[in-house]
């Protein structure tokens, strides 16, 4: 049987409607062309100030590299910092594979596919003319030298010279498609830099929403006094109370379209046009218009159905199950039987990577050329092998999700960690249905990574006192002692007292030395002690140091008082441990 072909898409923030919809024309269209989709997507876009946290989410596009993926999808507009782009930049040209940029700019190794919206634009400069009567009208247009920002301006400039109306430099203004830039072009109308408009139409709504609010904000009522139009239809957490006449943007389309094009590249043939129907201006208030209702009986009961399965969720009890879970099997068990959360949901993996699971489950044993592990596959049709152990390598993940020989497949790989600790990969499918995870499924792996995080120290602190988390009296104490004994351990010079490892763990004086002593066997101040004659033993032993020093370094103030100590616990001087020491290695 011949091998399907595999498009990864590399993008960020899935759950945001713009991305969403992109993603769902990628999946519609590859349904068509019998093709599968790999989405490696982080959650968090980059944008600064990036915390070591997010940072370590790119590690998801290590597998951009599996030779399973033929060609790729990359929306560069979904990650914020140049950084970022440029590591992408580099692992894909890497690849020697075809890369089609999505609705980007012009780039030096990488096709581009750009949604070319003019009409749909001047349709709604000719609504402010023509229904409201408006002459003199602004144009806020986006980031200079983007095409759409290049196309809408020329489009603002044919309607404006079709009517015969009057414009000047003052009458348009680069903008960001962001926050920044209206409330710039807000204050220059309201100090009086810029006349007052009739109407201003933004390049899309997010800047059109800002305009507004920053507008209203200083006196001037929207539409009232200004009349404003937005642009695209997406927009997330409105600033303003005013909806905004705008022409809602087929981004599935954008999505449906690109992936025609690198189809086209990788095969030499073409595939059949999905569409995603007719759009028309989306009336609201911002423009003078009374809002008519747009949306469908079919959109409306989905959102009804996202609503329910979001209250659903919050109102679970999901974090606390699995932050709770003692073992390995406990919290895989739970996840698959939580997963029913994620609205449309159909099939859920994860994979462990061996660091991990060597970590959680130490009686597993990958064989030497095997990295990783899928530890669960669940599915909603039960034919799943549910919590398992099937070792692979990191660059298989990708041939096991696409190992169906009946229908294509279309997976969203999400990464597994805490800061820089790697676990592995959660995989989530909607089957056949082209649609998108909700931020709610963000959560969720949020709530998996925090679980893992909290499994894997306890495991840790288990190997390393013979104390189940389980079994003692107080596990969050339990394991904040533990943290502070390591960094103890590791450092002990450092100015410990009992009074500050109160201050770290919002207990009493009297109750942390009691459980610290019932936990590890021995007083702060013994272990302490031992931590540092520890460390006096390497330095003696390993170097020329003075014992001055040497004490010093280990965090004595007076020398007198670490030989008497070392002396007590060592059952000799200090000297005569070096000498013994260096007549035992033959030095």
């Amino acid at each position: 049987m011949k091998k399907r072909l595999t498009v990864g898409v590399v993008t960020a923030e899935c759950y945001r409607e713009y991305t969403s919809e992109i993603i769902r024309g990628i999946i519609a269209q590859s349904e068509l062309a019998d093709c599968n989709v790999m989405v490696l997507a982080t959650r968090n876009n980059f944008q600064e100030p990036v915390s070591p946290h997010v940072e370590h989410e790119a590690e998801i596009f290590r597998l951009i590299d599996s030779s399973e993926l033929d060609g790729f999808l990359y929306d560069q507009n979904a990650f914020f910092t140049k950084g970022i782009q440029k590591r992408l930049d580099s692992l894909l040209k890497r690849t020697g594979k075809p890369v089609m940029l999505l609705d980007a700019g012009e780039h030096p190794f990488f096709e581009n596919t750009v949604s070319h919206d003019p009409d749909a634009f001047a349709l709604l400069i000719e609504h402010m003319i023509q229904v409201h009567g408006c002459r003199k009208i602004y144009c806020l247009t986006g980031t200079k030298g983007t095409p759409q920002a290049e196309e809408r301006l020329e489009t603002y400039f044919h309607v404006m010279q079709r009517h015969g109306l009057p414009y000047d430099e003052s009458y348009y203004a680069y903008g960001d498609f962001w926050r920044n830039a209206p409330v710039q072009f807000a204050q220059r109308i309201i100090s009086g830099e810029l006349a007052m408009p009739e109407a201003v139409v933004c390049a899309n709504d997010i800047m059109a929403d800002t305009l507004i609010a920053a507008l209203e904000k200083a006196g001037i009522s929207v539409p009232e006094d200004i009349a404003v139009t937005g642009f695209d239809g997406y927009l997330d957490h409105a600033r303003s109370d005013v909806s905004i006449t705008s022409f809602p943007k087929s981004c599935f389309q954008l999505g449906a379209d690109a992936f025609r094009r690198l189809y086209s590249i990788m095969t030499g043939r073409n595939c059949r046009r999905i569409s995603s129907g007719h759009s028309r201006i989306q009336i609201g208030r911002s423009c003078g218009c009374v809002p008519v209702q747009s949306t469908t009986e079919k959109s409306r009961r989905e959102k009804r159905l996202i609503l329910r399965y979001k209250e659903w969720f919050y109102h679970s009890e999901v974090l606390f199950e699995l932050i709770h879970s003692e073992s390995l099997y406990d919290l895989l068990y739970m996840l698959a039987s939580r997963i029913y959360l994620v609205c449309h949901w159909s099939d859920f993996r994860v994979f462990l990577t061996d660091r991990c699971l060597k970590s959680l489950s130490p009686q597993s044993q990958l064989s030497a050329h095997k990295d990783c592990c899928q530890v669960l596959w669940t599915d909603r049709a039960g034919r799943s092998s549910g919590i398992s152990e099937r070792p692979m390598k990191q660059g298989d993940i990708i041939s096991c999700l696409t190992e169906s020989p009946d229908h294509p497949s279309a997976y969203f790989l999400s990464p597994l960690h805490m800061n820089e600790r790697q676990f592995g990969f959660a995989a989530l499918s909607f089957g056949r249905l082209a649609c998108c995870y909700q931020p709610e499924y963000c959560t969720l792996i949020g709530y998996l990574c925090l679980a893992l995080d909290q499994l894997e120290e306890r495991s840790v602190l288990r190997a390393q006192t013979g104390v189940s988390a389980k079994d003692v009296e107080n596990p969050q104490l339990y394991q904040q002692l533990g943290q502070l004994r390591e960094e103890m351990q590791q450092h002990p010079e450092a100015d410990w007292s009992v009074q500050e490892l109160c201050g770290h763990t919002h207990v009493s004086r009297s109750y942390l030395q009691r459980m610290y002593k019932k936990y590890f066997g021995k007083s702060i101040v013994e272990e302490l002690i031992d931590f540092r004659l520890q460390k006096a033993k390497e330095l003696i032993g390993s170097t020329d140091l003075t014992m001055s020093h040497i004490a010093e370094l280990c965090g004595y103030a007076s020398y007198a008082h670490f030989a008497k100590q070392f002396k007590v616990n060592e059952g000799m001087t200090l000297s005569e441990y070096r000498q013994r020491f260096r007549r035992s290695k033959g030095v």
